[in-house]
């Protein structure tokens, strides 16, 4: 059995595809009990040892203007300085530095068969690390120590998101008034965000969780991981019919080209 089928049970992975996945937040308490007090300073400090190049102290959503805090790369001096001052400690792609954390990225992957990344968070009480903002990935938060509240909102201006560099805040000024969702965690509880949903955290107690991170396939990704093979295929190298004079031959030429795409997206394998 899975990690996510073990935190699902009773419900089956089939039914929460069904009905949650892609679609709206679900929690569940006590669930993931397994990784109460999994994420610990030493952990922490084990990461920050292997020399890790994607740790960060932001602070409400903001990254420190001190050079030395800017590199990726943090000192244990620095991290728990930050917490003290109430920075949140951010840990990036955590996977690539602890076998532990890989072993939960490797186990989520063999679900969804789409890239993982984790994420670990320790936010001094009372603190935010983030503002309002939404992810592109399927967001599963898995509370570690202590208690933290999330707010969470759904996004009607920005739907069904892909990375992007656009400011999110644009967006989110750009929302009518709507329902919120409030959920409060404690450890061995979890919580699954759809990508795109709307959401900040607020931790109650200090506070340590992980978020695992999946990036679905997209139409869009299915588009670019065809591309090289399509190049390969004289079809698509061709160059399209003069469309002012010769009409029908440009549509005739249009459909050949999406019953090939058609032909291509049927067979393509997912890695």
């Amino acid at each position: 059995m899975s990690i996510l089928e073990e935190m699902l049970s009773p419900l089956s992975l089939q039914e929460f595809s069904a009905e949650y996945l892609f679609r709206m937040p679900y929690a569940a308490p006590f669930k993931a009990s397994r990784f109460k007090d999994l994420i610990s300073w030493q952990i922490l400090e084990d990461i920050l040892k292997a020399e890790h190049d994607d740790c960060w102290l932001p602070y409400r959503g903001k990254l420190p203007e001190d050079p030395r805090l800017s590199s990726g790369k943090l000192t244990k001096t620095q991290m728990y300085e930050g917490f003290a001052q109430g920075r949140t400690i951010l840990v990036r792609h955590a996977e690539r530095s602890h076998p532990q954390l890989k072993s939960i990225a490797d186990d989520f992957y063999k679900v969804f068969h789409d890239p993982v990344d984790i994420q670990l968070y320790g936010t001094p009480a009372q603190q935010e690390g983030f503002d309002w903002h939404f992810d592109a990935e399927e967001v599963f938060v898995i509370q570690s120590v202590g208690e933290k509240e999330f707010r969470l909102r759904a996004n009607t201006t920005f739907p069904w998101p892909v990375p992007s560099s656009t400011p999110q805040h644009k967006f989110f000024a750009a929302e009518r008034p709507s329902p919120e969702i409030r959920c409060w965690l404690k450890p061995g509880d979890w919580l699954y965000i759809p990508a795109g949903y709307w959401h900040k955290a607020r931790a109650i107690t200090p506070s340590f969780h992980l978020s695992v991170g999946i990036m679905s396939t997209t139409g869009v990704g299915m588009l670019q991981a065809l591309l090289p093979k399509l190049t390969e295929n004289p079809l698509w190298r061709r160059r399209l019919p003069l469309r002012a004079s010769a009409t029908d031959t440009y549509q005739d030429h249009l459909r050949e080209l999406i019953s090939a795409l058609s032909v291509a997206m049927e067979t393509h394998k997912v890695d």
